[in-house]
């Protein structure tokens, strides 16, 4: 995590009263101005003195550097290094167990704090930490609540931290260098001040793809400030911006060397244009105010600080927002903020307080917590686990809608660069049988032109009630089977790639008190193959008309589907009945399958793969034939007049991988809404 992002205090090492070399000099010097790079540079050659003092002091200075710079491998290194002198001080020990808790090495850890504790049994932290490597131990036996993955699209070898969701994409923080003309670099991390990138997934909704190249968002001046992280309301008119100056007037030390401060601004947009950037009103030169987070309301901000009287080192506040004033700041107690620090808090779509705390008991570094407000108090909070969290600093969670998806950062080894971007995504787990259920609802799926089994389809039940959609995978046979409530209406659809899904409705019986039930029929699924054709129903047109109805849509959009999930080109054809003249026949299934096929490039299938073809009454299926004189109902001649689609080949557009069907895992509960529109549209009740 970049450390201007913690609240930034003056360097302080005590002990070092002997004479330093030139080295050594320049190099406290440059880490009184934060300047740790500089000061690493200097210090390459203090470290192999032959002088023993020069050579002890030079080593701890250079453990000092990386933790600083949140490097921790090798601040684990000159930290233990440091430790071969034999008058090493008490935090110095402090440190290195710190080093080897993030690296993961909870025994040696455990073993340092104590040590620390022996030495410093005033300090509380020898002792809980101790304590909490013996957690993480037993905790690393967990089943994981999430899965993980590297956002590598966005990532650099520099610092991307604070990703909010802005339009169709994302906003977030990075001290990326452009270009090589950019040449003003911060001397705390070498690198370039943070400022603010957007980008835009390639494919809409899923979390892991690829993204535009992320541009600089607009509206913010100058390179020697640092800007982010941020968060906006709901429509994205207000922003408040986290702000560390590089020339403000902040606070002094006794040396007289001038601290930096985090401070909030804010803006409003109107048709695009930002206003100027104000001070958020707690904005001070005695203590920082920063990591802004609006409550989904707009009216409650939440930010980290450390003014007096807090808990710790940094501590979660808010205000709330009344006749357009903002309150007075309120701590938000002792249930949340501890002897440490307290960071990036985010609110979710249901009021949920996500932060990161290097006070709670985790895994080391900064941990990701939740914790919800139940009757004006706030819930113990709760550890999220592996992967999110791990030995080094896991921080910055924002969530979806669904609170179910979401990207934090991390600065865990095998990513890009110093803190990456990771989406998460909750597992699925195993959900409780509800009270009053029947035992099971099964059901199975076949292929409909071979009567095979279908094994690895993914189902998906719509318990309409809960608006839940429960994923499920068929077995060996073709099968599946899930618990069901009495009195309750259920969609299951089934699908899988290159297959046309089926999809029914049904509603359980209050009164059958058996333990076993069966959906009303089997699934069948339709392979797409190349020339085979496939009736799509409900496809009327008025007497001689051949515009699109709105009957038709259903059926039209789940073509649609079909084409956004498989790689194929189509033919959609048109018939009629045998009544009229071949000429006339011909023209207007032409013009009903032109129709058809406009209304389907209108949703976004590409025009080169669906051509229209009308074949008038040139293929009658069945008995009537009016050459003939053959008398038929009504209903008969409706059989004739219908709309197909036939497959013709294979395309050569890529396929977004997000609306795959065999992306989903059995077991995975979605919400309604996270699915596309009339995803269960064509489900008839059985």
């Amino acid at each position: 995590m970049p450390r201007q992002l913690v609240l930034i205090t003056i360097f302080f090492l005590s002990g070092i009263t002997v004479t330093l070399s030139g080295q050594v000099k320049n190099a406290r010097k440059e880490m009184s101005l934060f300047n740790y790079s500089k000061a690493i540079f200097l210090l390459q050659k203090a470290v192999k003195s032959e002088n023993p003092q020069t050579k002890r002091q030079a080593t701890l200075l250079m453990a000092e550097c990386y933790r600083k710079q949140n490097d921790i491998a090798n601040a684990r290194v000159w930290y233990g290094k440091s430790l071969e002198s034999k008058d090493t001080e008490p935090i110095s020990i402090y440190y290195f167990a710190q080093a080897l808790r993030s690296a993961g090495e909870y025994g040696e850890a455990r073993n340092m704090f104590l040590k620390y504790n022996a030495l410093i049994p005033k300090d509380p932290r020898g002792k809980v930490f101790a304590d909490q490597c013996d957690s993480a131990i037993a905790w690393k036996g967990r089943n994981p609540l999430f899965e993980i993955k590297n956002v590598s699209a966005v990532n650099t070898p520099q610092s991307e931290f604070g990703v909010v969701f802005y339009h169709k994409g994302i906003l977030f923080a990075s001290d990326r260098i452009l270009s090589r003309q950019e040449e003003k670099t911060y001397g705390w991390t070498g690198n370039n001040y943070l400022r603010l990138f957007y980008a835009e997934p390639t494919s809409t909704g899923d979390l892991n793809s690829s993204f535009s190249i992320p541009e600089l968002f607009p509206g913010l001046k100058g390179q020697s400030v640092h800007n982010g992280p941020v968060s906006f309301n709901r429509d994205f008119t207000e922003i408040f911006i986290n702000r560390t100056l590089n020339n403000d007037k902040g606070r002094k030390d006794n040396d007289r060397i001038r601290t930096h401060l985090l401070k909030i601004f804010t803006a409003t947009t109107l048709d695009g244009k930002w206003s100027e950037y104000e001070p958020f009103f707690l904005n001070s030169n005695e203590y920082s105010v920063g990591h802004p987070a609006l409550s989904p309301d707009g009216n409650t901000l939440y930010f980290v600080s450390d003014m007096a009287n807090g808990y710790g080192g940094t501590d979660i506040y808010f205000c709330r927002r009344e006749a357009g004033k903002w309150s007075d700041p309120v701590n938000l107690g002792k249930e949340i903020n501890t002897f440490g620090n307290e960071m990036f808090p985010y609110i979710g779509s249901s009021g949920e307080l996500y932060f990161a705390s290097d006070g709670l008991a985790g895994f080391g570094g900064f941990d990701l917590f939740v914790s919800s407000r139940i009757e004006g108090k706030w819930k113990e909070p709760e550890n999220l686990g592996q992967p999110v969290n791990s030995s080094y600093d896991d921080f910055s969670l924002s969530t979806t809608g669904t609170g179910k998806t979401g990207y934090f950062s991390s600065n865990r080894p095998g990513g890009s660069g110093s803190d990456d971007i990771y989406s998460f995504r909750k597992l699925p787990q195993t959900p409780p049988t509800p009270l009053m259920a029947i035992s099971f609802v099964s059901g199975c799926v076949k292929d409909k032109s071979t009567g095979e089994p279908v094994e690895d389809a993914t189902v998906f039940v719509l318990d309409e009630q809960k608006d839940e959609v429960i994923i499920l995978k068929t077995d060996i046979k073709g099968c599946f089977s899930l618990p069901v409530d009495r009195n309750a209406r259920y969609r299951v659809k089934a699908t899988k790639t290159s297959y046309f899904p089926d999809c029914l409705s049904f509603r359980t019986d209050p009164l059958n008190m058996q333990n076993d039930l069966s959906i009303p029929r089997d699934l069948l699924i339709d392979k797409l193959e190349i020339n085979k054709s496939f009736s799509l129903e409900n496809i009327f047109y008025d007497f001689d008309k051949w515009n699109i109805r709105q009957d038709a849509e259903p059926s039209l959009n789940n073509l649609v589907r079909i084409m956004v999930e498989n790689p194929v080109t189509i033919e959609l054809g048109s018939h009629t009945d045998c009544r009229g003249s071949a000429e006339y026949n011909e023209i207007l299934s032409q013009k009903r399958a032109e129709a058809a096929v406009a209304y389907i490039i209108h949703q976004g299938i590409d025009p080169g793969r669906i051509t229209a073809k009308g074949y008038g009454k040139s293929r009658l299926i069945n008995r009537c034939n009016c050459t003939a004189g053959t008398e038929c109902t009504e209903a008969e001649h409706q059989v004739n007049r219908r709309t197909e689609f036939r497959i013709t080949g294979l395309s050569f557009q890529k396929i977004d991988p997000s609306y795959a069907p065999d992306r989903y895992r059995g077991g995975d509960i979605l919400k309604i809404g996270e699915l596309p529109d009339q995803f269960f549209g064509n489900c008839k009740p059985e």
